[in-house]
């Protein structure tokens, strides 16, 4: 007598399957840091902009008012870190890895710019829901005006 399989083993087998794929579920990567000036001073409001090597895809966060910051749920992969803030030159890292799951600790350390480098803020053209950050030509960075009115108070 050829005995067949039961309803009960499949759903049984169903909350093993979700235990076993669950190390899967949520890899994402983390980079944390904090970002000083010259004299260890923290730095606030600076942007942070993180690109992945293989995909080109940016992530970017203002550090808070003590000079932190967190970019979370990014891809795991090879990044690069840029930071600029008005008054300081650009600083960018590259090659930093992340593994899943992992957490990246980068604290960084901004000199100051010199007069001919200090960043300035402006619209230009008719388009004036966007801010561009003139620092060079080799450099610059758009933000999106509804984008830094959401995190002011």
């Amino acid at each position: 007598m050829k005995r067949q399989p039961t309803w009960s083993l499949y759903f049984a087998a169903i909350p093993l399957w979700l235990w076993l794929a669950t190390p899967l579920i949520g890899q994402d990567c983390r980079i944390a840091g904090h970002i000083m000036d010259a004299d260890q001073n923290s730095v606030p409001t600076a942007v942070v902009i993180a690109t992945q090597a293989d995909s080109g895809a940016t992530h970017q966060v203002l550090s808070n008012a003590e000079g932190f910051f967190q970019l979370l749920s990014l891809p795991c992969g090879k990044y690069r870190i840029e930071t600029v803030e008005p008054g300081f030159q650009p600083l960018s890292r590259g090659g930093l890895g992340l593994n899943p799951g992992s957490t990246a600790t980068v604290d960084l350390q901004l000199a100051p710019a010199e007069n001919s480098k200090i960043a300035t803020w402006g619209a230009r053209g008719a388009d004036a829901s966007s801010l561009r950050m003139f620092e060079s030509e080799a450099f610059a960075l758009v933000l999106d005006v509804a984008a830094i009115t959401t995190f002011l108070p």
